[in-house]
C-alpha cells in the first residue's frame, strides 16, 4: 500500500474501534426500537443510523474528496476525483444485536476504483478485529491468520454455512438441499454474513453460500478471504424494494471442495456461479 493508504488504514482501525465502543454502550444503556426496512426480516434500528453517521462524518471530515457507500442510505454519489470509495455496514447482524447482544459486526472497506485497499470487520461483542490489506497477511487483533490450504478437506468433513432462506432459494432452483447437507459433516448459520465470511478466512467454515447479501456485507470480507488464500464468487441478482443490488455469493477455502459441491447443484446454479464443465 501507499503511505497515504497506510495512514487511512490506521485511521479506519481506530474509528472502527471507537464506533464499536459507542455501540456496546448504546446496547447496554439505551432502548432499541426495531423497524422494518424492506421486510420484517430486514430491519433497521436508530443505532444503525447513529453508527453510520458517526463513521461517515469522521471519514468525510478527514477525507472530504472521498466517496462513501453505506447500508442505511448515506451515499455521496460519484462526484469525487480521488478514486477512493469507503463501503460501510454500521451493524451487520442487526437482529443479533437487538435480540442477543452478540454475533454482530461493523464492517468498513476502502476501494480505489474496483481494487481493494483494505478491509476491517469488527466483531463488537467478541472484541475481535479482523483486518486485511492488499498484499499483506490478514490479522485478527494483530495476530496473523494462517494461510488457507484446504486441499485435503473432503466433502464429508466439510462445514458449510448457509441460511434457510438460501436453502429455500436453491431448492426452488432445483437443488436437492437435503442431499447436499447429508454429504457434509455439519451445517451452521450465524445470521451475520461478514462474520460468517471471517469464519472461512479463519478456517472454521469450509464453504459459505448466501443468496441474500449486499455490497456492504461482503466488501471487507472479500479482501480478507482472498488475502488468506481462499476464494469468493459474487454474482449479481436483482434490485430489492429499496433499489439496492442483491448478490449471490459463494466463499470457500478449497477449489477442489467447491468443485465437489458444484456437482450437487443443478446446471442453472452452476451457470450462475460461472461454472462450465
Amino acid at each position: 500500500m501507499k503511505d497515504c493508504e497506510k495512514e487511512m488504514a490506521e485511521f479506519a482501525y481506530g474509528l472502527t474501534e471507537s464506533a464499536g465502543a459507542i455501540l456496546r454502550s448504546e446496547r447496554k444503556h439505551t432502548a432499541i426500537k426495531m423497524m422494518d426496512k424492506t421486510s420484517h426480516m430486514d430491519i433497521v434500528t436508530q443505532k444503525d443510523v447513529l453508527i453510520e453517521k458517526f463513521i461517515t462524518d469522521a471519514i468525510l471530515q478527514k477525507y472530504p474528496g472521498h466517496e462513501v457507500l453505506a447500508e442505511e442510505g448515506y451515499n455521496t454519489g460519484t462526484n469525487s476525483n480521488s478514486g477512493y470509495t469507503w463501503i460501510i455496514d454500521p451493524i451487520d447482524g442487526t437482529i443479533n444485536f437487538c435480540r442477543f447482544a452478540r454475533d454482530y459486526a461493523i464492517s468498513i472497506a476502502l476501494y480505489h476504483g474496483k481494487a481493494p485497499v483494505f478491509g476491517l470487520i469488527y466483531d463488537v461483542a467478541g472484541d475481535r478485529m479482523y483486518s486485511a490489506e492488499d498484499g499483506s497477511i490478514p490479522e485478527v487483533n494483530g495476530t496473523c491468520l494462517e494461510k488457507l490450504s484446504g486441499s485435503e478437506t473432503k466433502l464429508r468433513n466439510a462445514i458449510i454455512g448457509m441460511s434457510l432462506r438460501t436453502m429455500r432459494e436453491l431448492n426452488n432452483m432445483g437443488t436437492d438441499v437435503l442431499d447436499l447437507l447429508s454429504r457434509v459433516q455439519a451445517h451452521r448459520y450465524l445470521g451475520c454474513a461478514s462474520l460468517e465470511l471471517c469464519r472461512i478466512a479463519s478456517g472454521e467454515y469450509d464453504v459459505f453460500i448466501s443468496s441474500n447479501v449486499y455490497t456492504w456485507d461482503i466488501a471487507a470480507a472479500r479482501i480478507l478471504i482472498t488475502q488468506c488464500g481462499g476464494s469468493m464468487i459474487v454474482c449479481e441478482k436483482e434490485l430489492d424494494a429499496a433499489c439496492a443490488r442483491k448478490y449471490f455469493v459463494a466463499a470457500y477455502r478449497s477449489p477442489a471442495l467447491w468443485e465437489d459441491i458444484l456437482q450437487l447443484l443443478p446446471y442453472n446454479v452452476q451457470c450462475a456461479f460461472g461454472y462450465s464443465s
